[in-house]
This record gives structure tokens, sequence and C-alpha cells, in this order.
């Protein structure tokens, strides 16, 4: 197996904790991906997925979260503060924006919320979740046996993966099924009358973190892997994506499952504890995924061990 940083699922715990913190310490202002990350030691390229991985929530879904808890607290407990104060002391621009949010998180307005004084039972998210993480992570690790996780992939190794040269199709937009299907089919339609089809594997990279990136901004590469020397014309480009150990999981799911897909391979790099280089992960895929079903790997790019 190729040799790869490793650090443990407690040690991911613990810093995963360490940005709980520092968000909980920092609630009152803006605050940025790279910022936390940083402060658990992780580099911001794919910590929202770790983040996920292991808490569950989005880093910016907690942000918002803690917000709305700690506001919901200060109604129970400041009866004489005004509304709109507490909305701006817990990093909202607006009462009319802290009113939207209080509703969807508690389902009642803050003023109603403030008259009912039961507002602890209301939450509708994941705050057991997040306080038994916080208590699993000041725990030493469990020497018992735990039962098996029972993954959806079908195969997960690390493996060395080549440098891919592709001509490429960049698509800006939401990622999902709708955006991909074009990038893909201006891409064959560019490719088949040049007779590079089939000549070899299809890649979609991934570059943007759609909890930070708008959606309409955020970009898919449709990827083909072509000979050296390839000529290409706008809007098809060349690029390299670089090689090295990847932790590579298998699946064969419907369209419909690529969420659920990437979930579950960054919730096992989290338990194996491999460290994530500073590149976009990508997907390969063994067929053209047109059908009920749809073969493919997640490539997640790893450090090697220093």
């Amino acid at each position: 197996m190729q040799r790869v940083s490793v650090a443990t699922g407690l040690d991911y715990r613990q810093r995963v904790c360490r940005a709980m913190d520092f968000i909980h310490a920092h609630l009152h202002r803006e605050l940025s991906l790279e910022e936390i990350a940083r402060a658990a030691s992780f580099s911001a390229f794919h910590f929202h997925r770790i983040f996920s991985a292991v808490t569950g929530e989005t880093v910016f879904g907690f942000v918002r979260r803690l917000r709305l808890e700690r506001a919901a607290n200060q109604l129970l407990g400041r009866p004489q503060s005004d509304i709109t104060s507490i909305a701006l002391d817990n990093g909202f621009s607006s009462s009319q924006n802290f009113a939207k949010a209080f509703r969807a998180h508690f389902g009642c307005s803050p003023s109603a919320f403030r008259r009912r004084k039961d507002g602890n039972k209301m939450s509708k998210e994941r705050q057991a979740d997040s306080l038994r993480l916080m208590q699993d992570a000041g725990q030493v690790e469990r020497t018992s046996p735990q039962p098996e996780r029972k993954w959806t992939m079908q195969k997960r190794e690390v493996k060395n993966m080549p440098l891919w040269h592709v001509a490429y199709m960049r698509r800006l937009g939401p990622y999902g099924k709708a955006t991909c299907e074009a990038a893909f089919r201006e891409l064959m339609r560019w490719a088949g009358p040049r007779q590079l089809l089939g000549q070899g594997p299809m890649l979609g990279i991934y570059w943007d973190n759609p909890e930070v990136t708008a959606p309409a901004n955020c970009r898919v590469d449709a990827c083909l892997v072509v000979p050296e020397g390839t000529r290409v014309e706008p809007p098809v480009a060349l690029q390299d994506v670089p090689g090295g150990p990847h932790l590579v999981c298998e699946f064969n799911l419907p369209p419909t499952d690529f969420t659920a897909a990437w979930t579950d391979a960054f919730q096992y790099l989290v338990q194996q504890g491999y460290e994530c280089a500073e590149r976009p992960c990508y997907e390969l895929y063994y067929d053209d995924c047109s059908g009920a079903t749809c073969r493919f790997d997640i490539c997640i790019p790893l450090l090697p061990p220093e």
C-alpha cells in the first residue's frame, strides 16, 4: 500500500473541536473558512468536507446554529434587550435577516419564542450530536471493539494515481447533475469528431466549496484524458491533473446519490486519519452514467509521509 501521512480519528475530532471552540469564541463577528481551518491546523482546501464528515453539519451551518441558539438564550435571559440588539450581537446584519433565519430554525418568530419561554425544546438541529462529539474528543481512544461501519462504497484503498493529461470543458454553476451533464455534453460534442472518445478515461474535477462560493460561480471541469500533443481550441483547454497518493473509493450508485457518496468517502478518510493534500478531488468514471446507476471512483489527494 502507498505510504501516506496519517493522523488518528481521535486527532481529527480534537482538531474539529478546536475549530468549534474558535467559532464559539468569535460568534459576534464575521468568520472566514480559512481562519476557522487555521485555528484547527487544517488546510482550508478540504476542511469543509472534513468538518461535515466529523460533525454531520457544514461549517457555516454550525456557525449559524450556534448563533441562533446563543440568540435564543439571550431572548430568554435578557428580557430587557430588544431583538435588534440581540441580532447584531450575534453576527446578523439586520433584525429582518435574523428573524427569517430564526423562524426557519425554531419554527416561530423571535418575539413568539420569547413569549413561549420553552425554546430549549424547540431546536430542529443537532445539539446532541455536537455535544457527543465534544465529549468524545476529550476521551482516550476506545479499546473495546466498535461495530463495523457499513459503507456505500464497493472498494476503498490508497493508490498511487498517474498524472492525467486532459482536455477539459469548464462550466460554472451549482454542483449537481444539470451542470455536470452540460459540461460533459459539450466536451463529447467536441471530442467525437476528433476520434478522441474512448482513448482514455473521463474525470470530473470540482474546484470550489459551495458553502463559501456562490453556486453560480462554482467551477466544474469535465475532463477527457488525451494523448500528449493533442491540439485544442476554445472553449476546450488542456491541463495536467497531478498524480501521487490518493484515497480511491469506488461506487456504483444512481447519479442522484453522488452527494451521499462524497459524504461517505470523507467520513472514511476521517476514520482512517488520512491527511488531505491541498489540491482538488476528482471523480473518475467507468461509464457514461447514462443508465440507472453509475460506476465511478472518488479520488482524494493525500499528503505523503514527512
